[in-house]
């Protein structure tokens, strides 16, 4: 080679140089956004211990205390911290509902007890509010035995009494219990996945309060189950991952690798038949656009669906044996045939669909960017209708008579009726997302996702009733059923 053309050859060298280190922080950039969360190495060796406090009965006066700090105890004595930074703590505020006190990563071990010392408290009377006087040492000892095993996740809930914490009418000696972990009846169960974490909490519908947790991958968001095993597939979209948890002893039985598809974050799943204990799972994969499709026998991905871009909710009819993908860049609706799992149609809907909800033989597409629902005939697989909405739509529901029941992107919820007319939006708590709904007793349950909540609805009388804290980023809902 001349030497007129080195200087060009060390310049192409450089610049091929140059774009592979690009593309390698290109490629980092988007590992490092799927996987933000991804638990450190201390939390891999330690236990996750979750407090809370609830009442026992319900208060006449107002009581008011802050804790200092809370320690678990061990049989020889060692002290373990729980909690380091004050806590208020209200009779008032936890009339409302469940109070989170503290999360925190802890050595894993057999603890015998939970050690609380405070630092203040007030009664409300007649005459004003008036300053107790503490307990001895200003600390009490809850007699409990707490397991915590590595790499799990635990609640330890302690119950108040604050019309039986006050002594002679100026002593602060608070009447508490301990609600060590212990799963309630499967049927009462709502698992919320908290994308922000490795864990799913476990509320109690007829308590109304968390009740358990469970350590999974990193990133959980979607979540299915599969009613006829009485498992639930968790998608962990930090590790790439598919927990299977076992519901009636809230087991992790196995991961599986998502080995294809880039950004999992929503899974269904599809029986073999009505009474099967297997079938296929659907993992929804925003990133590289597709879907796939994975035997729960073998539990490996059998086949990539391609769908439209930016795929953002997928749904499941288990009797038309179909999967329905809204794809928000392509304002669109592909429409899989589970059984030999191609694109059987795709349907033109409105601006920037985000959510599905599946009704009697209508698809509602819920159209985020064009404030409306687009409503599609699974026969005919075209559009026969829209709903007007004042809000733009994520996510959804439908039950309780046929009404819709409507998370919108601007904070707040919609409720339809059985017409399909919106009949009114109400405030919710910051980044409303995943629904559910228990019509026996009357609750829709909402993720709160920006404000680590899960919001309990009135369906009838269309009001927020109660809020209960979980984990970081709550997203997915799955209500187990008896």
């Amino acid at each position: 080679m001349s030497a007129q053309f080195q200087p060009l050859k060390r310049i192409t060298s450089v610049l091929s140089k140059l774009c592979a280190v690009v593309l390698v922080v290109l490629l980092s950039s988007c590992e490092m956004a799927l996987v933000e969360n991804q638990p450190t190495d201390s939390s891999a060796r330690s236990s996750r211990f979750i407090l809370y406090a609830h009442l026992t009965s319900q208060p006449v006066r107002e009581v008011v205390f802050t804790i200092d700090d809370v320690a678990l105890e061990t049989a020889d004595g060692t002290i373990v911290k729980a909690l380091d930074s004050p806590v208020e703590v209200s009779s008032q505020t936890l009339q409302s509902g469940q109070m989170l006190l503290k999360e925190a990563l802890v050595a894993p071990g057999e603890y015998t007890g939970l050690r609380i010392r405070f630092s203040k408290a007030t009664i409300t009377r007649s005459d004003g509010r008036m300053d107790l006087a503490l307990p001895e040492g200003r600390t009490v000892v809850i007699k409990s035995l707490i397991d915590l095993r590595r790499a799990s996740s635990f609640v330890f809930s302690i119950g108040w009494d604050p019309e039986n914490s006050i002594e002679k009418a100026f002593r602060f000696q608070p009447a508490m219990i301990a609600e060590a972990q212990e799963p309630s009846s499967t049927g009462l169960l709502l698992l919320v996945s908290n994308s922000g974490s490795n864990y799913i909490s476990l509320i109690d519908r007829s308590l109304e309060r968390v009740t358990a947790a469970i350590t999974v991958g990193d990133k959980p968001m979607g979540m299915a189950l599969n009613p006829a095993q009485n498992t639930i597939y968790v998608v962990n979209s930090g590790s790439r991952t598919l927990s299977v948890v076992e519901a009636a002893h809230l087991d992790v039985l196995d991961v599986i690798p998502l080995t294809a598809g880039i950004g999992p974050f929503e899974v269904v799943f599809m029986p073999d038949t009505d009474i099967s204990l297997h079938g296929k799972l659907y993992v929804l994969n925003r990133l590289s656009n597709d879907v796939a499709v994975i035997n729960t026998i073998t539990r490996r991905v059998m086949k990539i669906v391609p769908v439209g871009l930016s795929p953002s909710a997928i749904a499941v009819d288990t009797q038309r044996r179909e999967v329905y993908v809204v794809n928000e860049r392509s304002n669109s609706l592909s429409i899989i045939n589970t059984v030999d799992d191609t694109v059987a149609s795709t349907v033109p809907v409105d601006k920037r669909p985000s959510g599905i909800v599946l009704g009697n033989d209508k698809i509602y597409v819920l159209n985020e960017g064009a404030a409306l629902i687009t409503v599609v005939s699974p026969s005919t697989r075209a559009v026969t209708g829209t709903i007007p909405l004042a809000e733009p739509p994520r996510r959804g529901i439908k039950g309780f008579d046929n009404r819709l029941f409507i998370a919108n992107a601007t904070d707040s919820i919609t409720f339809v009726n059985s017409g399909d007319v919106a009949t009114r939006t109400i405030p919710s708590g910051p980044g409303p997302l995943e629904m559910a709904g228990d019509e026996r007793r009357g609750r829709v349950y909402v993720t709160a996702n920006r404000s680590n909540a899960v919001e309990l609805l009135d369906p009838f009388g269309e009001k927020v009733v109660k809020r209960l804290y979980v984990g970081p980023r709550p997203y997915g809902l799955v209500s187990l059923e008896r």
